[in-house]
């Protein structure tokens, strides 16, 4: 049996989400504050959340790899079968989402973050403003794949990588919803994955519901 480490509506939901369509049976241990500042650094060093533990007790990080192990390591619809050239699409698209959104979402958030100190609140706002842009952008490039796709990010059907999306729109400002309006190909998709029982089921754990 798997092991979870996340938190409600971050990056671990992309996972569970993964875990719940696959039928994989699994445990999800909820993370405080309290924790990821204290015991959970031992499994995570930088107390960042999803880790998964593996059967032998090994852990692996990074929501992206996580998503990855699972779909090679159960085989289904989501993914492409790992070493085709549909599988490096796959692999090149869920890199992509987790190097480029996810993480510029993330300096976002570092630079407004009231706990920031670093320079003087007018240049870090200023910054964080020219990153959300950069967000913006990325999320533009998205929609136009999809307009260009077939329908989902690989072409006809679902994969994943679907589900990885629709996890790091939650993140947008001012909200999901304008994004999706702004962005109406994003908006069919994530309606479509959030319309499937597992992810249902995942969203309402996560308080999303």
């Amino acid at each position: 049996m798997y092991k979870l480490y996340g938190v409600k509506k971050w990056g671990s939901l992309g996972p569970q989400c993964i875990l719940e369509e696959l039928g994989a049976p699994y445990e999800m241990v909820w993370l405080s504050a309290e924790d990821r500042r204290g015991s959970y650094r031992k499994i995570n060093p930088l107390g960042y959340v999803p880790s998964l533990q593996l059967a032998d007790g090994r852990f692996v990080f990074e929501s992206s790899a996580i998503v990855t192990h699972l779909t090679d390591a159960h085989p289904s619809d989501l993914a492409p079968r790992a070493g085709t050239p549909d599988h490096a699409l796959y692999l090149s698209w869920l890199t992509w989402l987790n190097a480029e959104i996810y993480s510029t979402m993330n300096a976002a958030e570092f630079l407004e973050s009231e706990d920031n100190s670093v320079g003087d609140p007018a240049s870090r706002a200023s910054l964080a403003a020219a990153v959300r842009a950069k967000v913006d952008g990325l999320f533009d490039i998205v929609e136009r794949r999809l307009g260009e796709s077939g329908g989902f990010m690989l072409g006809e059907k679902v994969s994943a990588v679907d589900h990885y999306l629709m996890m790091v729109t939650l993140w947008t400002l001012p909200n999901r919803h304008a994004l999706y309006g702004r962005c109406p190909n994003i908006g069919r998709v994530v309606a479509a994955i959030n319309a499937r029982p597992a992810v249902a089921k995942v969203l309402a754990l996560n308080d999303l519901a």
